[in-house]
């Protein structure tokens, strides 16, 4: 009795051992991530049509620190539900956000969002879409939005493809964001690559229209 006793409590010790060795190495390879999709990506993201990061723009690292931060079904996890999710080896969205902080009225970059996915089991994080945000106000009460979304690999396979929305805001109107939950949820079902509500080609036009009024 005493020796399965023993035997027990060192697979138990071991198994605790390594799985504490799994979380700071994916720790650490969050964080190698983060900086591999930073300002070292520029490159890459001028030849896809993405803008380039300033290092003057403020940013985030959104990890596993972070983790209230990271989906909103996360906002009340406990320890237990956090590491129930962690070691279920599934992808565990993290991510980097920039924000332009220049205060002009001749910006119209608002701010980037890249979303990375971790895994306990590090070798499979990777980057699954980056967005751009575009904001202008068209007069007193209204503004313009434009988001310009490329995704590397989205959840249900589908590799390098644009995703681009285009929208006019009253400032005045509260607006409700459940048809747009319904909608995105209703693609991410169909298994197919997310569409917009208007192509890449016509977002870059809107930009373009946007920088020569300004």
């Amino acid at each position: 009795m005493k020796i399965l006793l023993k035997r027990t409590l060192f697979i138990i010790i071991g198994i605790s051992i390594i799985g504490i060795l799994m979380y700071y190495l994916s720790l650490w390879n969050q964080e190698k991530q983060f900086n591999k999709y930073g300002f070292s990506f520029n490159s890459e993201r001028k030849e896809i049509g993405l803008k380039e990061i300033s290092e003057n723009w403020k940013s985030e690292k959104l990890s596993w620190k972070n983790w209230n931060k990271l989906k909103d079904e996360n906002y009340n996890d406990g320890i237990l539900s956090k590491f129930g999710k962690i070691f279920s080896l599934k992808n565990i969205p993290t991510g980097l956000t920039f924000k332009n902080d220049v205060v002009e009225n001749k910006t119209i970059f608002k701010n980037k969002m890249i979303w990375l996915n971790s895994n306990i089991l590090f070798w499979k994080n990777g980057i699954e879409s980056e967005m751009d945000v575009y904001e202008k106000n068209t007069d007193s009460v209204k503004v313009e939005t434009l988001s310009i979304r490329y995704y590397f690999q989205d959840e249900n396979g589908n590799k390098n493809y644009f995703e681009a929305n285009h929208s006019v805001y009253d400032l005045d109107i509260l607006y409700c964001g459940t048809s747009d939950f319904i909608k995105r949820d209703l693609q991410r079902k169909s298994g197919k690559p997310y569409y917009g509500n208007i192509t890449k080609k016509e977002a870059d036009s809107i930009l373009t229209k946007w920088k020569t009024k300004n």
